[in-house]
């Protein structure tokens, strides 16, 4: 590995060969990232999703980098292997093919075989590529400061911000234990599905720069001629597919981030996913969130999906309403004569980031590695059968979970009433639910506003009647509650209530005559 002064020379020789502080192009920065690299060929791939943050065309050129790097010479694999083990490879494997099944940025794979008999993939680490990936974040930062990227690339991207993603990113998927963690999690995940394939982990031989996993051989998903002659049906694969990616994304909150052709295989009538060093997380909350506003897009509801996108949104902008609302509409009145298998989802979600973009608005990372992760989807189910389409499986699906949740609802509102009406005589319960809220503090409103301080005052004097009104309603309540329950002698505080209920009764009378009198 060459020190830090000659690697950053490197760096701002490239930099100024590809004239990147004069003429930027998408190309140029391409083949820059090509020549620096694999952490800037790993900056390259990680940006080509982030529709979000760089223009269309930067992404587009950006999915030319191949996922392929130059292999390293057996005889420096064989090295770690010894290393590693503290013996001769020889000692473990009965073989091993000296020809990677693939090679990438970060790690290598070669087939081998093992004493026992089984055959296994041995996925190792390259040499440095830690060390190498880490003084290559710190000095792309100082490029940025010497040659003033910032200001040149400023209104494209925060390049500081892509490289913490990508080095944080790296970090993970170059700890190989953290990769056998995620495989043990996904297939505990999907361990239900008969037509998921677990990957099995050899944990003895696995270190954290070296993993051993089952290899498999069957089917690419994208060899359909193999498939068809095999007998078989494209459609059904495509459609679990569809399904399965969606319940990793919507139901287990832990999906694949990287779905594309070459990690995923069909063995023995089942679907098998490899490579689980990216992988992505979400929270409930955005679950959630990304299930409403797919509804509100199906239902062509602009308000709704403008206020899920701004509860999204991790910048510190505040959006103008006025102009989200009819970018969105712009957007879904596009798409609204389409039939649902008809739309193209990488259009839609280009159209969706560049409609971002112009209103500040920032998706948290987790969710865009997910819309990422949905348009290679998409690609692989091309590639498989034209029947099916990932949008169209989404609609069924969260159509389905709508129609339950409002089943659910219903039956709850219905014992919920019955319960209310024992209890308080058949004030609804959500009155009784306002006044503990009022009561314990814990009651918010959440208003936007959009006006002056006249707006201001005036919802303040509402809040005022609100509260008013509710504290009306719990002293007439608690003088009838004793009412009912004493016969005579009525304890002191009933005349407290009694008086409280009067004077509120009358203040709002008050206020009610008052307000008459001024619209007069």
């Amino acid at each position: 590995m060459k020190n830090s002064t000659s690697r950053l020379s490197e760096i701002i020789a490239v930099i100024k060969k590809y004239k990147l502080t004069k003429e930027i192009t998408p190309e140029n920065v391409r083949l820059a990232l090509e020549e620096l690299g694999p952490t800037f060929v790993k900056m390259g791939q990680i940006l080509s999703g982030r529709d979000d943050l760089i223009p269309k065309e930067y992404c587009e050129e950006f999915r030319k980098l191949k996922h392929a790097a130059k292999p390293v010479a057996y005889e420096q694999i064989e090295q770690i292997l010894t290393r590693e083990y503290d013996c001769s490879p020889d000692e473990i494997f009965e073989y091993i093919n000296k020809t990677p099944v693939g090679s990438a940025s970060i790690a290598q794979v070669h087939e081998a075989k093992l004493k026992t008999g089984e055959t296994v993939a041995i996925k190792v680490r390259r040499e440095n590529i830690d060390k190498l990936m880490e003084q290559d974040a710190k000095l792309l930062k100082k490029v940025i400061d010497i040659l003033h990227l910032n200001k040149i690339f400023g209104d494209i991207i925060d390049l500081t911000q892509v490289i913490d993603e990508m080095y944080d990113r790296a970090k993970e998927e170059m700890n190989f234990y953290t990769e056998k963690s995620h495989i043990e999690e996904f297939h505990k995940n999907n361990k239900e599905l008969v037509y998921m394939k677990p990957l099995k982990v050899y944990e003895k031989l696995s270190t954290s720069n070296i993993l051993v996993m089952e290899y498999i051989p069957g089917y690419k998903i994208s060899d359909t001629t193999s498939l068809i002659e095999e007998g078989y049906d494209l459609d059904e694969i495509a459609l679990k597919l569809a399904n399965n990616y969606l319940k990793q994304a919507l139901d287990d909150g832990f999906y694949h981030a990287d779905p594309h052709t070459d990690n995923i295989k069909i063995v023995d009538g089942k679907i098998a996913y490899l490579d689980f060093g990216m992988m992505g997380r979400l929270s409930k909350r955005n679950r959630k969130i990304l299930e409403d506003c797919a509804l509100a897009i199906v239902k062509n509801n602009n308000d709704e999906v403008a206020h899920l996108l701004a509860l999204l949104d991790t910048s510190n902008n505040r959006p103008d309403y006025m102009q989200l609302k009819s970018d969105i509409k712009k957007v879904l009145d596009k798409n609204k004569s389409t039939s649902i298998a008809n739309i193209d989802i990488k259009e839609f979600t280009t159209e969706i980031f560049i409609l971002l973009r112009r209103n500040q608005i920032t998706l948290p990372k987790e969710i865009t590695m997910l819309v990422r992760g949905i348009v290679v989807m998409e690609a692989t189910l091309e590639k498989i059968s034209p029947n099916i389409n990932l949008i169209q499986v989404l609609t069924t699906k969260i159509n389905h979970k709508s129609s339950i949740f409002n089943e659910k609802r219903l039956e709850q509102f219905a014992l919920s009433s019955l319960k209310s009406g024992a209890d308080l005589f058949l004030i609804p319960n959500e009155a009784l639910t306002t006044l503990k809220g009022i009561n314990s503090g814990e009651l918010r409103f959440n208003i936007e506003l959009t006006d002056s301080k006249h707006q201001i005052d005036r919802i303040e004097r509402i809040v005022h009647l609100v509260i008013i009104s509710a504290l009306d309603v719990a002293f007439i309540i608690g003088t009838s509650q004793m009412v009912v329950k004493v016969d005579n002698n009525l304890p002191f505080i009933f005349y407290l209530y009694l008086l409280g209920a009067i004077v509120c009764t009358l203040w709002l009378l008050y206020k009610l005559i008052i307000s008459k009198f001024k619209k007069l």
